[in-house]
């Protein structure tokens, strides 16, 4: 499959995707948003929405932008698996500290910028 594609196979390239990744194509719909009738409607369609790309792309952790360079660039990662998913309650709570704590310092500062341009007026 060469990397540059025309406008005129989305749908394609999304069934060659899809199939390539061994899962099952109800099962992809499902984690992209999308019921297994309309995956099928997807795969006809020469023009598909770069948004229905997207939810794809990200159900099958998959950069559709390698195919159609002109579609926006998106996130394959889940925010979990970029910042890391707590395993125990224990980290779970420390991290909503640190988060509550950076929160605070955050809106320290902002009130100290407020309090200062308001002493400039």
């Amino acid at each position: 499959m060469s990397k540059r594609r025309t406008r005129s196979d989305r749908g394609q390239i999304l069934a060659a995707v899809v199939e390539a990744s061994g899962f099952k194509k109800g099962d992809i719909a499902k984690k992209a948003g999308y019921s297994r009738s309309a995956y099928y409607k997807h795969i006809e369609s020469p023009d598909l929405d770069f948004s229905i790309l997207i939810a794809y792309g990200k159900a099958l952790h998959y950069d559709f932008t390698d195919e159609f360079p002109e579609m926006p660039k998106y996130l394959l990662e889940e925010p979990d698996e970029i910042y890391g998913k707590p395993k125990t309650l224990e980290e779970a709570l420390k991290l909503l500290e640190q988060w509550k704590n950076k929160h605070m310092e955050l809106l320290e500062k902002y009130n100290r910028l407020i309090e200062e341009k308001m002493e400039k007026k």
